[in-house]
């Protein structure tokens, strides 16, 4: 049942993205650089997600459980530029699930047991940035900004007649800031390579995010891909320890 959802998913994003290259606006290429530029970028990322809670072992959802279990994504991206300033807002939301095989004790022994994994989870980039470096096919700036997560991950154990705690709840909310730098650089008319690096803490112990990728600039929309990386290392008050996000993304930007 999930599975069929999730393609309703991929095939209503789809749908949406061919519905916006349709009405797509007048490419920010066109403007001067005193005037504001806006983008917004329409993504699916790929990913391998880990996720070790305290003092228990690490659960992995493939991307093979995600597209099995499912039930709501989205990923967008949304910059405002002008001159030497920026801003940008970059969106993630995920409810889906997966099962995973876990090492436990129970009375004292080592056993196995299957957890249900049900997550549902938000992280909002909200970054303002400055160019210190440009040249005609160049683009460097630094940023700084926050950003937000809110993460519900339930583990449902299968232990069957043993007894003990079957349902589990981990996760909650925090705010952290961060600094770093992306940039830009033209192969040709049509090629660009980008990149995106930052760092913070706060409520967590550490995050870092990491990105690299390339664009295709077609007449009214430019075709992305890369592959992304996104870590938080969380505090000793919390009931998780790590989240790592990994693998790549594809998605169409346009410009106006």
């Amino acid at each position: 049942m999930k599975t069929e959802f999730s393609r309703k998913i991929f095939v209503a994003l789809i749908l949406t993205t061919f519905t916006l290259l349709a009405g797509a606006p007048v490419s920010a290429q066109e403007k001067s650089p005193d005037d504001w530029q806006y983008s917004f970028e329409l993504y699916l990322w790929a990913p391998k997600i880990q996720i070790t809670p305290d003092g228990g072992d690490k659960i992995t959802l493939k991307l093979k459980d995600i597209l099995e279990n499912l039930d709501m994504i989205f990923f967008g991206d949304i910059e405002m530029r002008k001159g030497d300033w920026s801003l940008g807002l970059d969106s993630i939301y995920m409810n889906l699930g997966g099962s995973q095989t876990m090492t436990g004790e129970i009375i004292g022994r080592p056993q196995e047991l299957k957890a249900d994994v049900d997550m549902r989870a938000y992280i909002g980039t909200l970054t303002a940035g400055h160019t210190i470096a440009r040249s005609q096919r160049n683009r460097f700036d630094i940023i700084g900004g926050a950003r937000y997560l809110y993460i519900k991950t339930g583990l449902e154990f299968d232990l069957e007649a043993t007894p003990g705690e079957k349902e589990k709840t981990l996760g909650g909310h925090q705010w952290d800031f961060l600094l770093g730098f992306e940039g830009k650089t033209l192969i040709n008319d049509q090629w660009y390579f980008d990149y995106y690096g930052d760092v913070g803490s706060g409520a967590s112990r550490l995050t870092w995010q990491a990105k690299v990728g390339m664009g295709y600039e077609f007449n009214k929309w430019t075709g992305t891909f890369g592959f992304r990386y996104l870590r938080y290392d969380f505090d000793n008050s919390s009931n998780l320890k790590n989240l790592d996000v990994i693998g790549p993304y594809f998605g169409a930007k346009w410009s106006w």
